[in-house]
């Protein structure tokens, strides 16, 4: 140190205490500054690092060394640290110009303020980046290979050192924190460091403290914590260590669900509720990976079938389609399309009696590319509603019907029984038994009986007087009527009517119409002769049920949705205006008839009627 001069009248005691320090510091690069900036000493390591010797450097100004660049950010800290000399200095990195014209990145992490007012700083050299600093603040080179997140940081928060597993997990480079205040504690949870600074300046270890740490990207990470206090040759605490664990991977999922709903703001739990709970069915689907995401908990109540299920294999739902509604749907899911589109499409059950229709809106999601690679399906059962659509349908051709009626029944009607007179008269005065008069009367017969059926579709029913009845005592009365019709096609009609009925509101001469033609049909199903059941009950839900049911060759599934249409029937010579009078007599009094048939066994007709 005989280099060392003792110009513009150092003090004694300011000597011995700069030698002092140095000796105990010997590994460090070390600087003195005097209060007008400077140069007073640098220790050998220093002349190794900068190539100039003390001499060339003595009494030159420190900031002409600095580098262009980062001598604002140097003049700023020198200024700060004289004007705070009681307080620590956060560690800052600079840029020196060697002798040789090259630059070298120094870390600056221990500075002091003499009683004199000079400045003192030790450093590290920063050779290829922040990996390199070796032994730093008394840690050996066995940080930067340790498995697990490390870093080091002074006692107000700011970073000193960091390991290459910090750097992958947080992803911020140690030269761009170094010194600054750790950047992975998120704002909502800086209330943890006092409570943690607290404990560390109680000599005490922290083990596994659980919380959430913020990534360069900025999101947050379930970790677990070690922190331990770290202190110098004399005791004194004056570093902080933190090894990070990440959870992310081992928190299970319960937990993670938990802390996602303690976060979702009120119109996200709302969002939440809807979809959870409306009877609509949702299912997001990714058409990349050919796999159901997400179905509502109303999936399972609409198809019947587990949403585990569905997960498992998306083909589970096939058997349910018609072959052309499964092609279509297969398309529409495997292929990525760019405007929503609507289908309306039946199912296959043959466990129920009627057609299940479904409504399903597919709407594509694209991703951050614009690439359509998912999509959202909102599903329900539109059965009852194309059920009122057809009746309407019916509705509508019965009106038009009853109209056409009104304008030509009866001008139909009156010549028509003229000609008939007439044919009879004729017959009689001739005594003339022939054929061709006993055609030319039945087939007038059933043109009087087509122009009675439209009257009766022509009556818009203002005369009809409702009033409580036996419905048992009405059946009763219009089987003995039907009787002898019915033995004449062998035919057995057997009743089962429910005992302690009670009153229903209707119109008995209506009810009498409407049962007789659904008798007759019954009858004339059966040419060969038979048995027809008829039967009455009281339902749970306050209506009367009627049953008529034949062992006559049933009707096709396929035109059982058009009975009650006008001028359709399934027989030879039907029009299908009874039935359609029948329909109109049962919707008038409030009820429905349902129709189930089975080819070759029978039929059932069911007629339901409001008590009320």
């Amino acid at each position: 140190m005989s280099n060392l001069s003792n110009k513009d009248g150092m003090e004694e005691a300011t000597l011995k205490e700069t030698f002092s320090w140095i000796a105990e510091t010997s590994k460090e690069l070390i600087i003195l500054i005097d209060t007008k900036g400077r140069i007073k000493y640098i220790n050998p390591s220093l002349e190794k690092a900068l190539q100039y010797d003390l001499s060339e450097v003595e009494g030159m100004n420190y900031l002409e060394l600095i580098h262009e660049e980062d001598r604002h950010k140097t003049k700023s800290e020198l200024v700060y640290i004289l004007k705070n000399s009681q307080f620590s200095v956060p560690p800052y990195t600079n840029r020196y110009c060697r002798k040789d014209g090259t630059y070298i990145t120094l870390l600056w992490h221990s500075v002091e303020v003499t009683k004199d007012g000079w400045v003192r700083a030790m450093s590290r050299l920063v050779k290829k980046g922040f990996d390199d600093i070796e032994e730093s603040i008394g840690f050996s080179h066995f940080f930067d290979l340790m498995d697990d997140a490390s870093s080091i940081c002074n006692m107000e928060g700011h970073i000193l050192l960091v390991n290459s597993a910090f750097e992958k997990l947080y992803g911020w480079k140690g030269l761009e924190i170094l010194g600054g205040f750790c950047p992975t504690v998120p704002k909502h949870l800086y209330d943890e460091i006092d409570d943690i600074r607290t404990k560390i300046r109680n000599g005490k270890k922290i083990m596994h403290y659980q919380t959430f740490r913020m990534k360069k990207d900025g999101s947050l990470i379930p970790v677990s914590l070690i922190i331990a206090p770290i202190s110098d040759g004399n005791g004194t605490i004056n570093a902080i260590s933190v090894i990070t664990k990440d959870l992310t991977e081992l928190i299970n999922a319960t937990m993670l669900i938990e802390q996602q709903n303690n976060l979702i703001t009120s119109q996200e739990r709302l969002l939440l509720d809807i979809t959870e709970n409306i009877s609509d069915v949702i299912c997001l689907f990714d058409i990349t990976q050919s796999k159901f995401l997400y179905v509502s908990p109303s999936f399972e109540r609409l198809w019947g079938i587990s949403s585990e299920e569905l997960y498992e294999n998306p083909h589970v739902m096939n058997d349910q389609f018609y072959p052309e509604e499964l092609e279509k749907l297969i398309k529409v899911f495997a292929v990525p399309f760019d405007v929503p589109l609507e289908l309306e499409y039946k199912l296959k059950d043959e466990t129920r009696t009627e057609e299940r229709w479904i409504h399903t809106k597919i709407t594509p999601l694209a991703d951050t590319n614009g690439r359509i690679t998912r999509n959202i399906s909102i599903s329900r059962d539109i059965t009852e509603r194309k059920k009122q659509d057809e009746m309407l349908k019916k509705q509508e051709k019965l009106g038009a019907l009853g109209q056409l009626a009104a304008g030509i029944a009866h001008e139909i009607r009156n010549p028509l029984t003229t000609v008939k007179g007439f044919i009879q008269l004729l017959a009689q005065e001739s005594n003339d038994n022939n054929i061709y008069n006993k055609i030319i009367l039945k087939e007038l017969d059933q043109i009087e009986s087509i122009v009675t059926e439209f009257l009766m579709l022509a009556d818009p029913y203002e005369e009809i007087k409702f009033a409580h009845y036996n419905i048992n005592e009405v059946l009763t009365e219009i089987i003995q009527f039907m009787r002898p019709e019915a033995l004449l096609y062998k035919v057995e009609i057997n009743i089962n009517l429910a005992d302690s009925l009670p009153l229903l509101y209707c119109e008995p001469k209506k009810i009498k119409q409407a049962m007789i033609n659904v008798l007759k049909n019954a009858i004339e199903a059966m040419p060969s002769g038979g048995n027809i059941f008829v039967t009455t009950s009281l339902l749970l839900n306050g209506f009367v049920a009627i049953e008529v049911r034949d062992e006559g060759r049933g009707i096709p599934k396929e035109m059982i949705s058009r009975l009650g249409e006008p001028l359709y029937s399934n027989k030879e010579r039907g029009t299908g205006l009874g039935l359609m009078v029948s329909y109109k007599i049962i919707e008038n009094h409030r009820g429905t008839i349902q129709i189930d048939s089975d080819q070759g066994k029978g039929t059932n007709v069911k007629i339901v009627l409001p008590l009320k």
